[in-house]
């Protein structure tokens, strides 16, 4: 079954956070992960408003491709690089 990862992200440091994208996307397209949708936060319509964020919607093939890419070695050593760059939140959803 497809995971949807929503991924929300409150930036600390703009030109790490470039960094850590232009890092992560090989990765992303080698496991075979698709970019569903990305934005930055406008406004809230109802519900409590968030710090401007950036969001994005991935999907993955299933929750096993979901686990082999976080815990990739590859993955694991950009982990620093994220966390100096944003907060991250992500989340999955069975599609």
């Amino acid at each position: 079954m497809p995971i949807l990862n929503f991924s929300y992200a409150n930036i600390k440091d703009h030109d790490k956070f470039q960094q850590y994208v232009k890092a992560a996307a090989p990765l992303m397209e080698k496991a075979g992960v698709e970019v569903v949708a990305r934005g930055s936060y406008s406004s809230t319509m109802k519900g409590k408003e968030e710090n401007p964020h950036i969001a994005a919607v991935f999907r993955y093939p299933d929750l096993a491709a979901v686990e082999r890419f976080y815990s990739s070695d590859q993955y694991k050593a950009l982990i620093p690089l994220r966390d100096e760059a944003c907060d991250m939140t992500i989340n999955l959803y069975e599609e």
